[in-house]
């Protein structure tokens, strides 16, 4: 039902495609727009296919039962305005915008920077008519499911079926900053594949790079990340999961060098590993000097490095004949070697 691949912006997600890697810039920039655009910065010099944002207004994504909160995440808006900026200031940085919504208004305001996918947070788990919103707009969307069962999952999946929508893509997440090892989870990266049928991905929340490294190798064709510019915050939590300056880069290199390295699952001869064959392998070699005319037999041989004469694979062949001419002990035993 779901489609093996996506596109979003001038990338292929998906599929036999390299991963896709979201920048998560969140709400690093504290409230600063002059500190998004340098989240944007980061992102591109350390070669993200993505930066992505969050658009919200406070008062309308928290209730006031929760007014410390409310008031924290307060200064951490941007005026909408400051989004159709950044995005302007992305493409000519050569890197795709993204942000999530967290509230009606927001996604109205986002509609109108018509954006080329839409990612879901898991915050929106059991938000039906929010999803079914989302899903009936008909472009790409990355869901988070950290804080889903299967069956939430399930509901949300009917809702993109029943939309038309094929173009899913499910990450697995853990919402906690920053996750425990043992809660990470990895393996429900392959039961999502396996169970939903479309591209999965891994939103990381874990402290170190690690973990997304590892979601790479288990097939993971989309990661997220957080990213800041400044660390040991307090009452913030992003920076406790983020890579910066000193780590990003690294982090997407080293994706890309483990997706080069996943291969094709077949199991032969490398070209790599063709020059090791004669210092690698192994030949027969005999054991004390054997005279002409004297039959080979078992205790004459043993293997051993290089592998440029007869290979122990053939030992069968050689037993019971006879040694042609006089062979030292340690000597390499050749075809030649055998009447």
């Amino acid at each position: 039902m779901f489609s093996n691949s996506i596109t979003i912006g001038d990338k292929r997600v998906g599929g036999d495609s390299p991963v896709f890697f979201i920048a998560e810039a969140g709400v690093a920039h504290f409230g600063s727009f002059e500190k998004a655009l340098k989240l944007v910065d980061l992102a591109v010099d350390a070669k993200a296919d993505a930066v992505k944002f969050q658009t919200f207004r406070s008062v309308d994504m928290i209730s006031s039962e929760l007014k410390d909160w409310q008031d924290r995440m307060k200064t951490r808006e941007l005026p909408f305005d400051d989004f159709s900026k950044i995005q302007t200031y992305c493409k000519q940085r050569g890197i795709i915008f993204m942000s999530t919504a967290h509230d009606d208004m927001s996604f109205e305001y986002l509609q109108s920077l018509n954006l080329p996918a839409y990612k879901i947070g898991s915050g929106e788990v059991n938000n039906w008519p929010y999803l079914e919103k989302v899903a009936s707009l008909g472009k790409p969307v990355i869901l988070s499911t950290g804080m889903y069962s299967f069956d939430e999952i399930e509901k949300t999946i009917d809702i993109f079926k029943q939309s038309g929508n094929k173009r899913l893509a499910l990450l697995h997440c853990v919402t906690a900053y920053p996750v425990p090892p043992e809660e990470v989870n990895l393996r429900a990266i392959q039961t999502l594949r396996e169970r939903f049928g479309t591209i999965v991905g891994y939103s990381d929340h874990t402290a170190g790079c690690h973990f997304p490294l590892a979601a790479v190798a288990m097939g993971a064709k989309v990661i997220e990340k957080h990213i800041s510019l400044d660390f040991n915050i307090p009452n913030a939590q992003d920076w406790k999961v983020s890579c910066g300056p000193n780590d990003l880069g690294r982090l997407v290199s080293d994706i890309r060098e483990i997706e080069r390295g996943l291969g094709t699952g077949i199991k032969g001869l490398t070209k790599a590993e063709e020059n090791s064959l004669v210092w690698a392998r192994k030949s027969l070699v005999t054991s004390r000097p054997i005279k002409a005319g004297e039959v080979i037999t078992p205790d004459l041989l043993v293997g051993k490095r290089p592998g440029t004469g007869i290979s122990p694979s053939q030992m069968s062949a050689i037993l019971g004949k006879k040694a042609k001419i006089d062979l030292a002990e340690d000597q390499v035993l050749r075809w030649e070697h055998i009447q």
